[in-house]
């Protein structure tokens, strides 16, 4: 990777401090974060057409002949890092960025945009809600929710026990319907953020792992928040939606029989199971997105996979995973092959529960 003699960044790039006041560049070409150190900071300010990496050295004023030319080392692979990212004049854009269409992919999940009219359509209920006690409001919502995750637990466990209904209309309505509270949830998501004024870019649904299908709405923009508080809210959110709509169906189970009760109790099924999923800490899930933004962790799973597909397929470790401790990189390389072999597993149990299922519905039906 040539670095330009006199490096400047692009005029357009946006530097702020966003996470935890952690620098960072934003790109709007290609709308992605880049987070940099703060002696990093400092260098960016410099980067403007008129000094040279000779120069940058110089401004260190370090005498030792051996921290100068640590330093130079390390300034050297930042403006690699910084070229190779398109941050500098003259750089080519990355390929994963040239795209911003409907379809992308990133980190094997193929991503298809519905719609980008979410912040238009939610902002008049957010301007409502920003005028109330936002803290009381979010500890009631919660509480609620957690209460109809309760409510629904004990319908299922009362009315249903360890029945599952496999009669077609129950589970063509159960599912149209948990498709509808998967609107909601995402939704919910983007209404927190939309009161906290960093708007999603858009709804739309992804295939984790190519064969996963999940629906998401894309909050990149909540690194703006620099509180972890908010962050912890916007990733929590869908849950708690779910866990309004548990209550509700799982109130509605106890009043209704036949055919309505079995299609309330396939439901409160989905949506248990839902809950574990999205607890789930070894799936891109909202509990790990919250436990990440609860303990500041800096794209923990993203960086473990990186690691991984570095170490097994004998490639150049990233820039910034360079200097990791043995503790950071076998936890990255712990974490990423148990969430591999999980996802896998989960395949598996899929598949044979599927094929099961129609096997059973194809011998009630012939």
């Amino acid at each position: 990777m040539t670095v330009t003699p006199a490096p400047r960044l692009r005029e357009e790039l946006e530097l702020i401090t966003g996470m935890d006041d952690l620098p960072l560049i934003y790109d709007p070409a290609t709308g992605v974060y880049h987070r940099v150190s703060r002696s990093g900071q400092a260098i960016l300010q410099k980067l403007d057409g008129q000094h040279t990496p000779e120069d940058l050295v110089e401004l260190v004023r370090a005498k030792d002949p051996a921290q100068r030319e640590a330093f130079r080392h390390q300034l050297d692979r930042f403006l690699e890092h910084l070229t190779s990212s398109g941050l500098i004049e003259g750089s080519e854009l990355p390929k994963a960025g040239e795209r911003q269409g409907r379809f992308r992919t990133s980190r094997l999940m193929p991503r298809v945009v519905v719609s980008r009219s979410l912040p238009k359509i939610l902002e008049p209920v957010a301007r409502l809600l920003r005028a109330a006690p936002i803290g009381l409001l979010g500890c009631l919502v919660a509480l609620i929710s957690v209460s109809g995750f309760l409510t629904g637990g004990w319908a299922l466990f009362t009315q249903g026990g360890t029945w599952v209904t496999l009669e077609l209309g129950p589970v063509f309505t159960a599912t149209a319907l948990q498709l509808l509270i998967i609107l909601f949830h995402e939704t919910a998501h983007a209404l927190v953020a939309q009161i906290l004024r960093v708007p999603v870019r858009g709804l739309g649904f992804a295939m984790l792992f190519w064969f996963m299908p999940v629906a998401y709405v894309d909050r990149t923009d909540a690194y703006r928040l620099r509180d972890r508080k908010p962050r912890v809210a916007i990733a929590m959110a869908g849950i708690t939606s779910d866990g309004v709509f548990c209550g509700l169906v799982g109130l509605a189970a106890f009043y209704t029989s036949g055919f309505w009760q079995d299609t309330l109790l396939l439901l409160l099924t989905f949506q248990l199971i839902g809950l574990l999923i999205n607890l789930n800490p070894l799936l891109p899930s909202d509990g790990y997105s919250a436990l990440e933004a609860a303990t500041g962790a800096v794209d923990f799973r993203g960086r473990s996979f990186a690691y991984l597909k570095s170490v097994f397929g004998k490639k150049p470790v990233p820039g910034h995973l360079e200097r990791l401790t043995w503790q950071k990189r076998s936890a990255y390389i712990l974490y990423a092959a148990v969430s591999t072999a999980y996802v896998v597993l989960i395949a598996a149990l899929l598949t044979q529960g599927v094929n099961t299922a129609v096997q059973d519905i194809i011998a009630r039906t012939s």
